[in-house]
Order: structure tokens, then C-alpha cells, then sequence
């Protein structure tokens, strides 16, 4: 009795909490939705001139190893190491006692050899008067023409071993190759040097312009070779800067001076050559150096700024903007270079479209939105120059 009496005067309260959680599910369900507010930039066109940058080592212009072409003791170092000097200038002088006595002993044997010689021809010409008088024979004469050319030869080998003795004796000194920095002295007085030896004794280096060497992927590569053959401007040149390993943009501007005709099979790699002033010497052979290599002239480029690209779980980037209806429209982009602090857009948005700046959280593809604050200045200034990321 006590449970249906209890269940009299539940009923109805179970019936009106019921109905008044209707009523408050009505009420939410005919609120109106949020409205979300977004603030736009429109895209606009900004001429670049875009660059790539590399890693790059520095070489330098010209180098030499110093080596003896004679055996000898070496007797003095004639330069300071690290001093520059000129091509031709004595850098080591070996003993010279045994060439010098070479040369002259081979100088006696010229002599001899032209005594010799001026005899014969004394002779030779003699037996042709006589000959023209008829009182020598043609035998004779021949035999004195054959003792003169014989004697004329050796002439020319003694001469020969003379100018040989000369050079050998010229190698004691032993001179600076090419104009540049002498390097240290990797042997001392007292030496034993010997001809053809492997070990270099010094370098001399060219350094008033450096090479700087870098490694470019195949594929970028190509792509950059695209960017030339479409240049209006033919045989352009090609500006290449430098950063140093601490930051430092190096004062001087060189220029792209060489590419490699075939790949690396096993890098995959095309080796590149840029050319550079050095006044200062401050480049030293070995470094290593970002460089930046500009391409062949300015062109027009849609930018929109790295906040405003989205990605998805695969990192494919993406793009939020909106329609003439108000309209969020989330479109697909394929991105090229850095600028700054933005992206080059290859594909996928026009001129005039109004790029969503903040909100990303908020908004969705299809979604009604209010734009507060439309921006028309372009993301990005004229004067800028970008760095491939390939």
C-alpha cells in the first residue's frame, strides 16, 4: 500500500522535470550560432629576385706545391713564411757546387768541340781549292767535308750539354711557381733534397680571389636551371653572396663561375663554382661558408605569410581564405621558396584573395564568417630577396 502511494506522487513530478527538460532543449536548439570574426589580407603580386643558398667550402685560386727537380743540400730559405712573394722570386737555394762544376766542364767541351769544328772547316775549304785546280782529289775533299759536319755536331751535342748543365744548375734555386703567400717550410737548412721527390718542401697560394666549391642536388638543380632558360636577359649574370659560420655577411659579392656537366652517382650531387674578390685576405683556403646564389633577374610572386599556412596530419599545407560570400574556403597550396617570414606560393591561390590571418582554431571550410579588418598591402616588399628551401 505504502509503494502505490509513493508511486502516486511520483508520477507527476517525473512528468514535469520531463517536460521542462524539453522545453530548455528547445530553447538551446533555437539559439543562434556563434558568429566567428576573422581579419583577411589580400594577396598581391611583390617582385623578387630569389635565391638559393648552399653550403659551400672555401678553395683557393690558385695553388702550388714546391718541389725540387735536382738532388742537393739545401744551403738557405730565402722568404718568410707567410710573406708574400712573386712568381720568380728564390724561395730555397740548394748548394750549387757540383752543378756549377758540371757547367763548367761541359763549357771546356764546347770549346774544344768549336776549336775542332773551325779547323775542319779551315781544312774542308782548302781541299776545295785544290780540288777547283785540280791538283787534290774529289776523295780527299769528301773525307774533309765528312771530318767538318762531324765536328759541327759535336759542337751541337756539347752545346746541348751545356744548356742542360745551365738548367740543372738554375734548379738550385729553387723559385716561387706562382705569385701568392709562401706557406711554412716543411724542411730546414741542411736538408737532403732529392729530384722528383713526393713531399712538397712549401706551398705558395693565390688568394686575392677564392673559389668557393658547393654541392647542389640534381632535382634542384634542375629547377634551377629552369629559372635561367626562362630568363629574358641572355648569358645573365649571377650575383653570389656569403654568410660566415658565425652570421657575418662577407662585404664582397662574387659570381657564379662554373657548373659541373655530369652528376655524382654516388651523392646524387652537382658540384657549382662561384668566384669572389679576397683583397684582405680574410677568406682563408678551407672555410666553410653559406652562399647565396641569385637567380637570373625579378619576378612577380604571390607571398602569404608562414602563420597563415596550415597543415595536416601528413604536413601537406593548406590555406584558409574567404569568398565573395563571406564564405571560409580552405584551399590546397603547393609552396615554394622562403621570404622572410613567408612563403612563395606556387599553386593553388590568385591575386586578390582575402588570406584568413587568426581564427584557425574557430574556422572550417564552408563556415559563415565577419571580416573586421581586410588588409590590401601586399605580405611582402618589393626588395626582398628569398632563400630555396629544395
Amino acid at each position: 500500500m505504502l509503494f502505490v502511494n509513493t508511486l502516486k506522487y511520483s508520477l507527476p513530478l517525473l512528468l514535469t522535470l520531463s517536460i521542462l527538460g524539453c522545453s530548455d532543449q528547445t530553447e538551446s536548439d533555437k539559439r543562434p550560432a556563434q558568429t566567428i570574426h576573422v581579419d583577411t589580407t589580400t594577396l598581391a603580386y611583390s617582385t623578387l629576385r630569389l635565391t638559393t643558398e648552399l653550403p659551400g667550402r672555401i678553395t683557393a685560386f690558385k695553388e702550388a706545391e714546391v718541389r725540387p727537380q735536382i738532388t742537393g743540400i739545401i744551403e738557405s730559405r730565402q722568404y718568410k713564411e707567410g710573406s708574400y712573394v712573386e712568381k720568380g722570386d728564390v724561395l730555397f737555394q740548394i748548394d750549387p757546387t757540383t752543378y756549377q762544376s758540371t757547367v763548367n766542364s761541359a763549357n771546356a767541351e764546347l770549346k774544344k768541340a768549336l776549336s775542332s769544328e773551325r779547323n775542319a772547316k779551315k781544312e774542308m775549304a782548302r781541299y776545295g781549292e785544290l780540288l777547283k785546280k785540280k791538283l787534290s782529289s774529289q776523295q780527299l775533299y769528301d773525307t774533309a767535308e765528312a771530318t767538318y759536319l762531324e765536328a759541327k755536331a759535336e759542337v751541337a751535342v756539347r752545346q746541348a750539354t751545356l744548356d742542360y748543365a745551365n738548367i740543372e744548375l738554375s734548379y738550385t734555386k729553387i723559385k716561387a711557381p706562382i705569385s701568392g703567400r709562401a706557406g711554412f717550410s716543411q724542411v730546414s737548412e741542411g736538408s737532403l733534397l732529392t729530384s722528383g721527390q713526393s713531399d712538397y718542401i712549401t706551398t705558395v697560394i693565390q688568394t686575392d680571389n677564392v673559389y668557393i666549391d658547393m654541392q647542389q642536388s640534381a632535382v634542384a638543380f634542375y629547377k634551377i636551371q629552369q629559372e635561367f632558360k626562362d630568363a629574358k636577359t641572355t648569358n645573365p649574370t649571377v650575383p653570389v653572396s656569403i654568410t660566415l659560420e658565425d652570421g657575418t655577411v662577407y662585404e664582397q659579392t662574387g659570381q657564379l663561375e662554373f657548373t659541373d656537366t655530369q652528376t655524382n652517382g654516388s651523392t646524387g650531387t652537382v658540384a657549382l663554382r662561384a668566384i669572389i674578390a679576397n683583397p684582405n685576405n680574410s677568406l682563408l683556403a678551407g672555410m666553410y661558408v653559406r652562399a647565396n646564389i641569385s637567380m637570373p633577374e625579378a619576378r612577380d610572386y604571390l607571398v602569404v605569410k608562414q602563420s597563415t599556412v596550415v597543415r595536416s596530419q601528413s604536413g601537406l599545407p593548406s590555406v584558409f581564405i574567404v569568398d565573395d560570400n563571406n564564405q571560409v574556403v580552405k584551399k590546397s597550396v603547393v609552396l615554394g621558396n622562403e621570404v622572410d617570414n613567408g612563403w612563395i606560393v606556387k599553386e593553388g591561390l590568385e591575386a586578390g584573395d582575402k588570406v584568413i590571418i587568426n581564427n584557425f582554431n574557430k574556422v572550417k571550410n564552408g563556415l559563415t564568417v565577419i571580416v573586421d579588418n581586410a588588409s590590401d598591402t601586399p605580405t611582402t616588399n618589393d626588395d626582398n630577396q628569398s632563400k630555396d628551401q629544395d
